[in-house]
């Protein structure tokens, strides 16, 4: 006897008056119970239609089938071993589902998070131009508390009369007259400078390609520690400024062939020199007579610290020094990292690693703006556009930050490719681009600056570790030039290289002759060499 619902022999067997199916009394009592009728021909039945079996009590209960020989154990174990791998599978994909969802959900915070950043950044210069906008028409600002955001910002400390760019605070109304007046003259000598061609015996993009070394001035500085490590050339290029690692700054006579002035007082390496009056000197400009025309001002930036500014004595004679310091600043907390003479001749900018820009007097150095953005930067290095509106700054996290001097604000931010710090930036003579390039990588990257788009980036194909020690726009636009373990030359708006200058290593300067085009590099070999066009 099998019930006719488990398929199995009943315990207690009762068999049904109407169908005459057995079945186990405890399921078809509680099947009747719940729905009162017969489970397997569906017509209504009670429990009293129910009549119990009276079996043997010795009859013993058979096995179930599946137990009764070892294949179909194994079978059963086999089945439940798939049953237990099958839901594992099931729980893994969910795991894998669940995860694809939150990575989905993270980078749709990540989109949001830069979309609100930039719409903030769009606000903040929809504020400027506003605010501009209401100086030049005279109208003030609004009175109501809903127009703006309140932001709390911690006031930087100002020193000289300074004022704090952080607090809203520019320049002086006249220094903001000495800038504007000196943009619009030079934007009407860049206009006059257009139509007319680089002088005769300037370079061409034929001749660049024959440039040899024209001279070589060993022996710069001391011995120890050696080395170079920085220079500038006067307007009319007879006067050679370089920054050494033993603490000095010499200023030299490249028509006498002969040193001027060795100057001291810093206590660390010259990291940068600065002369005035060479952005605004026209190309192929000689000086009146044969002695040097002496720079108004030398700049001096070190890693101590200090910004010391030098001025002409007058002084003449084998033993006279031709310079001696003016004032000495201490602009930053730590390393001096970039520096540049405004193209007023009035002011120059610097920046260090503790994220700080500062504009200071030639004159008396008195600090005229300090710009604390508080934006977690180390900058590398300064640069004054050439209409001396702008200024740019290299972050040691690979970024240029463009500034308006006259208002401290950071008004664009250009995130460059190169796989380090920005050491190294120069502006055209136009002010249309900016070159930008770090020591730690051998590539170049040009920016569009009315695009705010990369226009060019270059790679310098050669041996060596080191990478770009100085970028430097030529004043006829006519090439780019940049200093390796060799000098390349590119040409403008094709970015194509004309010329690469070999022979020389561990470069860390380099600047343009305006008279000629020549090329002047200084290195850790402690010697300044010139390539140009061999007589």
């Amino acid at each position: 006897m099998f019930c006719a619902i488990s398929g199995e022999p009943p315990k207690v067997p009762v068999v049904s008056r109407k169908s005459g199916l057995i079945y186990e009394q405890r399921l078809i009592n509680k099947y009747i119970n719940d729905n009162g009728k017969d489970p397997v021909t569906g017509d209504a039945l009670e429990l009293d239609d129910l009549i119990e079996i009276k079996s043997n009590p010795k009859t013993a209960v058979p096995r179930p089938p599946q137990h009764s020989s070892i294949p179909s154990l194994l079978t059963s174990l086999q089945n439940e071993y798939d049953a237990i791998i099958l839901e594992t599978f099931t729980l893994k994909k969910h795991y894998d589902n669940l995860r694809q969802e939150l990575a989905h959900a993270l980078y749709a915070n990540d989109a949001s998070a830069r979309v609100i950043a930039r719409l903030l950044n769009e606000r903040d210069q929809a504020r400027e131009a506003l605010a501009s906008i209401q100086g030049t028409i005279g109208a003030g600002p609004s009175s109501s508390k809903a127009a703006h955001d309140v932001e709390m910002t911690d006031s930087a400390p100002a020193g000289n009369g300074a004022s704090n760019a952080a607090a809203g605070n520019g320049l002086s109304t006249e220094v903001v007259e000495i800038i504007d007046a000196t943009a619009q003259r030079l934007s009407s000598q860049r206009k006059a400078k257009s139509k007319r061609k680089a002088p005769e015996g300037y370079a061409t993009q034929s001749s660049v390609a024959s440039f040899a070394e024209t001279q070589k001035l060993p022996s710069m500085h001391h011995a120890k520690p050696a080395g170079v490590s920085c220079l500038a050339l006067s307007a009319d290029g007879n006067v050679l400024v370089t920054g050494g690692n033993d603490k000095n700054v010499q200023v030299y006579d490249r028509k006498e062939d002969k040193v001027l002035a060795t100057l001291k007082g810093h206590t660390k390496r010259i990291t940068r020199v600065a002369v005035s009056g060479a952005s605004d000197a026209p190309i192929g400009s000689e000086a009146a007579s044969d002695e040097a025309a002496l720079p108004s001002y030398v700049v001096s930036a070190s890693e101590d610290g200090k910004v010391k500014v030098w001025t002409p004595t007058g002084a003449t004679g084998a033993k006279a020094q031709a310079y001696a310091v003016a004032h000495t600043g201490s602009p930053h907390q730590g390393e001096v990292t970039g520096l540049d003479v405004h193209p007023s001749g009035a002011l120059f900018g610097s920046a260090g690693r503790d994220g700080t820009l500062s504009l200071r007097s030639l004159d008396d150095g008195s600090e005229l703006l300090r710009v604390d953005a508080g934006l977690g930067d180390a900058y590398e290095s300064f640069a004054f556009h050439p209409d001396g509106q702008l200024a740019a700054t290299g972050t040691a996290q690979g970024a240029i930050r463009i500034w308006d001097i006259k208002t401290g604000q950071n008004v664009s931010t250009l995130q460059t490719e190169l796989s380090g710090p920005v050491t190294a930036l120069h502006f055209s003579e136009n002010g249309y681009y900016l070159a930008a390039a770090s020591d730690q990588a051998k590539a170049v990257e040009v920016w569009d600056l009315r695009k705010l788009t990369a226009a060019g980036k270059m790679t310098v194909e050669e041996e060596g570790k080191g990478g770009v020690s100085a970028v430097r726009f030529d004043p006829s636009l006519q090439f780019l030039a940049v200093a390796t373990d060799s000098v390349t030359v590119y040409a403008n708006k094709s970015w194509a290289q004309l010329a690469r200058m070999e022979g020389t290593a561990n470069l860390t300067g380099l600047d343009w002759d305006h008279r000629d085009g020549s090329i002047v590099v200084s290195s850790l070999d402690r010697t300044v060499r010139t390539f140009g066009v061999s007589a």
